[in-house]
């Protein structure tokens, strides 16, 4: 461990979510892991809901200097603040590491006319609206970013695309099998079991390279359209830590996702294992937050 710092009272691991849940699952998970080795054995979960992860977030990053406060996060905190939903960014919180990543899926049911990605391609660029595709529970997210680049690079306005929201993934899954949308566009777990089941069929996924528990799906890469998107995940603590604090958690954030009770989460939920410090995170989520302004600009979504 990094000299010089190290937890002197009970740290607070907050959760912006309800306890069972993915982001609750990830800090769980680690604070186990910890407890188990005897690396950080004085620790709690927080479960602060609200705001889609707002409430965590503030609460966290009040904190100004304490390393002792630290808050999953995801991807769509930097939406969040990009379109006005959060007064909160990233520079105003303190970036220990990524520690995973969750790729999306683009699927239908398994009696589709759409064979393939270029089979929906040819279908959205004769017109935009003839598929209808859920993206989850809103517009401006990992899924809704998935469908509209690929149009984008197919050469297809995605302003112009049959985008459906539902309160969430399961629901999405729902109206997919019952016949009442075309497509949906869903992180990998939520499909996997109808993939199985042979309920549905996966035209590609988002990673970079092929899932470990869809080894047969081509990525959207490998079919021609380049299209690599994440739902990455984040540990984050208040801004105005010491460079030793900021050591103490790097140092243990790696040691965490190496443990094999680490990968065995990831792959029971189809999350992709990453690993970035500290500083090239911070570097990582910058060119991700000009890049989904960007994007959310050209959906019509910010000015």
């Amino acid at each position: 461990m990094a000299q010089g710092w190290k937890p002197d009272k009970t740290v607070e691991y907050v959760v912006g979510s309800t306890p069972g849940g993915g982001n609750d699952k990830t800090a769980r998970t680690m604070q186990r892991i910890w407890q188990i080795n005897k690396w950080l054995e004085n620790s709690t979960v927080v479960n602060k809901v609200g705001g889609g992860g707002a409430v965590a977030y503030a609460y966290v990053a009040q904190r100004t200097g304490d390393a002792h406060y630290v808050a999953v996060v995801r991807k769509a905190f930097l939406a969040n603040h990009i379109l006005g939903r959060s007064p909160l960014n990233y520079t105003d919180m303190t970036t220990l590491a990524l520690v995973g990543d969750e790729s999306m899926a683009l699927a239908v049911r398994a009696d589709s006319p759409i064979k393939t990605v270029r089979d929906l391609v040819d279908r959205i660029k004769a017109d935009p609206q003839s598929v209808a595709v859920s993206v989850g529970s809103a517009r401006g997210a990992t899924p809704h970013f998935t469908y509209a680049l690929v149009a984008k690079v197919a050469g297809v306005d995605p302003r112009k695309l049959k985008v459906i929201t539902f309160g969430g993934a399961a629901e999405s899954v729902t109206n997919l099998l019952g016949g009442h949308i075309d497509m949906l566009s869903a992180s990998v777990d939520n499909v996997i079991p109808h993939v199985q089941s042979g309920a549905m069929r996966v035209l590609g996924i988002s990673s970079a390279r092929r899932s470990s528990v869809l080894p047969n799906v081509p990525t959207l890469k490998e079919q021609g359209y380049d299209v690599v998107q994440g739902g990455w995940i984040a540990v984050m603590a208040p801004r105005g830590l010491s460079d030793a604090q900021i050591a103490y958690w790097e140092n243990l954030l790696e040691r965490t996702t190496a443990h094999a009770d680490w990968k065995r989460m990831l792959e029971a939920d189809a999350l992709e294992w990453e690993f970035l410090k500290s500083q090239p995170a911070r570097d990582y989520l910058k060119k991700e937050y000009d890049f989904m302004r960007g994007l959310l600009a050209e959906l019509g979504m910010v000015k």
